[in-house]
């Protein structure tokens, strides 16, 4: 499918000079770069990847449009909430298909319990297979709602209050105990806690507030896969007189009188590379903010401790994928078979022994991703590793690999047979596309000590340097990173956005 862009040619140069320059085109900057154009400033969108998108992103193989890692979207087709709403005004044409359930879960006892997308059917139905901890359940409810508002006005709008205060420093894991002694139920509420790529002792109880109650408010798959919501938010770029250039890699940000001059990039494929200087008075970096630093700025440039405060940050678990584009396949078949497969009830252990892997089918959403007759089937797997310490790449995934095959040929019949597709992709493998530090799949953590003034700020050490997604403030998550564009864009223009 041709993409909704033109984007600059392989064989083109960008214009000489921009009022700003965007580095990285995943969710963050595809933002940040439309609501820049769209207040009339000159703006360059430029990706070192063929396609835009980072982790929001597809490919195709044999006719099955696979979502290279996100595969679900909080809040984006709801236009009553700040980043719904953002999207209408963008003119971003993405069609959203509201998912529901929300997810499923499959339990160390063989039970398995769906998510539905009703909050009061969902309370309801937990209080049923929880009895005698109802009434702790109505508490910890009610306590959540408070923390999911006050966290939006504390961590979005910068305005805190001494309630928040008081939970701020608080992990999930640590809420979960107070409130409730059963661990299954306790499970049952952190068994989503993947999606932070974190355990639950480490994750902020207060940010998995605000992603908990987001779920009800919508959550959603973009009809025709991740890269057309990608590729919109590129063109509503363009069409706001942006420009887009792709196989972009930045070499050099400039940084002269201490602040940015300009960004030096390197255009055409590997084998053909140019090398450009672009001037702009803003660079906005979306790309991992420990390289923005050390590779395209330099240490000559920052306090001698900067570096070494960035690189004591922990980073968030990088994750396993195999995609498997499956023939002869109904969405009946394979319903029961999505969600999260827990194998012992300590959520901290996620990363290890506990969870043996999601198992997304995105066909059960828009069929049209995939053949007729055929369905996708997405692995993700979430790792705690020592990425440096691994010597060799192949000889882990291919371990992985065995672990995943071993469980698919027991729950789906004839899976051998029927897989005409089957690709899997290390942490390496995201490193490689996304220069993500080890592969990282939500920047730094999401631990209290790591967000808030803790969590570096949109606004970069040296001047017009801004920086966007989930290596800033507020965080990581489809949210979070919308939310640091737009705080990047109302630091450049003035301009107000929620």
């Amino acid at each position: 499918m041709a993409r909704p862009f033109r984007g600059i040619g392989l064989h083109e140069d960008p214009a000489p000079e921009y009022d700003a320059v965007v580095i990285g085109a995943g969710v963050g900057g595809l933002t940040c770069a439309n609501l820049l154009a769209a207040t009339g400033l000159k703006v360059l969108l430029a990706e070192q990847h063929y396609v835009v998108g980072g982790y929001c992103s597809s490919f195709t193989r044999r006719g099955f449009k696979f979502d290279a890692a996100s595969h679900f979207y909080p809040l984006l087709g709801n236009s009553e909430t700040i980043t719904g709403k953002l999207l209408r005004q963008l003119g971003v044409e993405t069609e959203w298909i509201q998912m529901d359930p929300i997810d499923h879960l499959h339990f160390p006892d063989g039970s398995r319990y769906s998510v539905p997308a009703d909050f009061n059917r969902y309370l309801a139905e937990v209080k049923t297979m929880f009895p005698q901890e109802a009434a702790h359940l109505d508490a910890f409810f009610a306590e959540v709602r408070t923390l999911y508002l006050l966290g939006l006005l504390g961590y979005f709008r910068g305005k805190n209050s001494d309630h928040l205060e008081t939970h701020k420093g608080e992990s999930l894991r640590s809420a979960l105990d107070r409130n409730f002694d059963d661990e299954k139920l306790k499970l049952l509420l952190t068994a989503d806690c993947p999606h932070w790529g974190g355990p639950p002792k480490r994750v902020s109880y207060v940010f998995d507030c605000m992603l908990r109650l987001s779920y009800f408010l919508g959550n959603y798959y973009p009809r025709g896969g991740s890269q057309k919501f990608a590729d919109d938010l590129a063109a509503t770029v363009e069409r706001n007189r942006g420009d887009v250039v792709l196989r972009a890699s930045a070499h050099r940000i400039r940084v002269k009188d201490g602040r940015v001059t300009g960004v030096e990039l390197d255009l055409g494929p590997i084998s053909k590379r140019r090398r450009v200087f672009v001037r702009s008075r803003y660079v906005v970096s979306n790309a991992d903010m420990l390289q923005t630093c050390t590779r395209l700025i330099g240490r000559e440039h920052f306090e001698p401790d900067h570096i070494e405060r960035l690189r004591s940050f922990r980073r968030s678990y990088p994750c396993y994928l195999m995609h498997i584009g499956l023939a002869n396949a109904t969405a009946e078949e394979l319903y029961h078979a999505q969600g999260y497969y827990w194998d012992g009830w300590d959520p901290d252990a996620l990363g290890t022994t506990s969870l043996r892997f999601k198992f997304f089918v995105p066909t059960l959403f828009d069929p049209d991703v995939a053949p007729k007759g055929a369905q996708i089937i997405i692995i993700q797997k979430v790792l705690e590793m020592d990425y440096d310490g691994i010597g060799d790449w192949d000889h882990h995934k291919a371990g992985i690999d065995a672990f995943v095959l071993e469980h698919l040929d027991r729950m789906i019949p004839h899976f051998n047979e029927r897989a005409k597709v089957r690709l899997s992709a290390s942490a390496r493998t995201s490193y490689s596309y996304t220069l993500n530090d080890s592969g990282a799949m939500l920047g730094w953590e999401m631990s209290p000590d790591q967000l808030g003034n803790d969590r570096p700020d949109i606004s970069g050490p040296v001047g017009g340097l801004y920086y966007t997604g989930h290596w800033t403030r507020p965080g990581g998550g489809i949210t979070p990173v919308i939310i640091s564009a737009m705080k990047a864009a109302e630091a450049i223009t003035g301009n107000r956005y929620f």
